[in-house]
């Protein structure tokens, strides 16, 4: 019986992946065509809802079903021997606080973007993009209040479900944590199909580090933290930072 309800709930997450993977570039395609503001704010607003709903209502019906709503705040005993595995290779007693370092990762980031764009202003290069991302970055202040909660969302619902709840399902039907982290990791991928094959690569490596994170720190809210300070990065300090530039130059 157990097995059985593990392999209805990965079903019913599979369901979820999988109906982003179809319709998102088709979405996508019809948003890069939107120029006026309301539009695209809409967009936004829509995204939103239906990713936190899908995402994060699997997540908390999934764990809820298991009754095991208390892995959002202690880290499953099944993902142990990996968390051992990268300890014994970065010593946490070795390390300053982990949640500092989570601050320093996105300090770093947002930093390095800013002075980054700065430069390539100044000697009039063009800021590398991976993946087909351009679009999606706000056009007005108005576009970036939606992008900062799409952010932030994506920071949340995205590791609660690929980084939690897939892998939690998959261990136990495999029996093997680093297979299951590595499943949930190339999904997580696909699912940003949308952004081209660039993207789906970017985005399939930064699941990986951010897969790593949690196991390391044993705190998913770091990786949710981090996760959710490179999608401010792109979709709010750079655009911003962007335009910011282009009205002093104007």
């Amino acid at each position: 019986m157990a097995m059985f309800k593990l392999i209805l709930l990965l079903a019913l997450c599979l369901a979820t992946a999988w109906r982003f993977v179809r319709n998102d570039s088709a979405e996508y395609a019809a948003f890069k065509k939107l120029t006026r503001t309301a539009d695209r704010q809409r967009c936004y607003a829509g995204w939103i809802v239906k990713s936190f709903g899908f995402f994060s209502g699997a997540t908390f019906f999934c764990l809820l079903t298991l009754q095991r709503l208390h892995a959002l705040l202690q880290m499953p005993d099944e993902f142990s021997p990996l968390t051992e595995r990268l300890q014994s290779l970065v010593p946490a007693s070795q390390t300053p606080d982990k949640g500092l370092i989570a601050g320093v990762i996105c300090g770093a980031l947002i930093g390095g973007a800013a002075l980054g764009l700065v430069v390539a202003k100044k000697f009039k290069l063009k800021p590398v993009t991976v993946g087909d991302v351009e679009p999606l970055m706000p056009r007005s202040a108005a576009e970036t209040g939606w992008t900062t909660l799409l952010a932030l969302n994506a920071g949340f619902s995205e590791e609660v479900f690929f980084r939690l709840l897939l892998p939690l399902l998959l261990v136990g039907l495999l029996h093997n944590a680093l297979l299951a982290f590595a499943l949930a990791t190339v999904l997580f991928g696909l699912v940003h199909s949308y952004q081209g094959a660039a993207g789906v690569a970017v985005t399939t490596i930064l699941g990986a580090g951010l897969a790593g994170l949690y196991l390391w720190t044993g705190n998913l809210w770091i990786a949710i933290a981090v996760h959710a300070g490179i999608d401010l990065l792109g979709l709010v300090v750079r655009p911003t930072i962007t335009r910011m530039l282009s009205r002093s130059s104007a």
